[in-house]
């Protein structure tokens, strides 16, 4: 039993290195415009945001989820500003939430669509 449980504990850990080695590149200037039309179509289709301006690729500061790099999204909603933080996977927008703090979204700059 003990024998068992050691090889199948190796076989965990070895994937798990092996996931965790796999590089995750910033996003070219190719899949940025994907991702930047992606973000646009979101922010289009939320019912109470306007004038919506996206961010430059940057780290996932707050290190909520398994992706290296994200979006950040702006837009007046009535008299209030909210952000979103847009999570990426190569050219694709893994998932996305309503930014917090640890987003450090209000820090970067950012530019209309």
């Amino acid at each position: 039993m003990l024998l068992a449980t050691v090889l199948l504990g190796g076989c965990t850990f070895f994937f798990d290195v092996q996931d965790s080695v796999q590089p995750d590149p910033e996003p070219d200037s190719r899949q940025q415009k994907i991702i930047f039309e992606r973000i646009h179509q979101i922010t289009q289709s939320m019912k109470d945001v306007n004038r919506s301006e996206v961010s430059d690729v940057g780290p996932n500061e707050a290190q909520s989820g398994p992706e290296k790099w994200t979006v950040c999204s702006r837009g007046s909603a009535g008299s209030e500003l909210r952000y979103f933080t847009f999570f990426l996977k190569g050219e694709t927008v893994a998932n996305w939430r309503p930014a917090v703090i640890n987003d450090k979204c209000e820090a970067r700059r950012f530019s209309p669509f």
